[in-house]
């Protein structure tokens, strides 16, 4: 279901509700070209899952699963975010399950990561706790569950 919402003069196209996504071959496609790209003025409340990688230029309240996920410098998400690798150079708060995160000169994080490689770049913002893991990916939450009723698609 969409919904448009506006914030002052903008109107941003809103997405409720899930997104899976499993049949995506990484192996053959540079992330350039094989990424989910949630863009600019795209919001999605909700979970969004797929085993390839995601990039980030909109905004997403709710959960992310992916291989690979990187929030740009405008993009933001608020919630929890499950990947091998991640890279953070725009808004982040909740938190952070990933083997290897990588937070860019200028990102703003707040919450909780754990990780199993953490890079702070100069010039990162970083409040919250930090936690290393042998396998961040096993200690993860569970996903959220897809309820099978006509009032998840309302």
């Amino acid at each position: 279901m969409r919904h448009l919402i506006s914030r002052g003069d903008e109107v941003q196209d809103v997405v409720r509700g899930f997104c899976v996504m499993t049949e995506l071959n990484v192996t053959q496609a540079r992330p350039a070209k094989g990424a989910l790209v949630i863009n600019r003025g795209v919001t999605i409340i909700g979970a969004l899952s797929l085993d390839g990688p995601v990039l980030i230029e909109g905004t997403i309240d709710g959960e992310v699963r992916c291989s690979k996920l990187q929030i740009t410098e405008r993009g933001e998400v608020e919630g929890l975010i499950v990947a091998d690798k991640v890279v953070v150079l725009g808004e982040f708060s909740g938190a952070i399950y990933a083997r290897e995160l990588i937070l860019g000169a200028g990102c703003n994080v707040e919450g909780q990561i754990y990780h199993h490689k953490l890079v702070l770049e100069a010039g990162c913002y970083f409040e919250g706790q930090s936690r290393r893991h042998g396998d961040p990916l096993k200690i993860a939450p569970e996903p959220i569950e897809l309820e099978d009723s006509e009032e998840a698609y309302a």
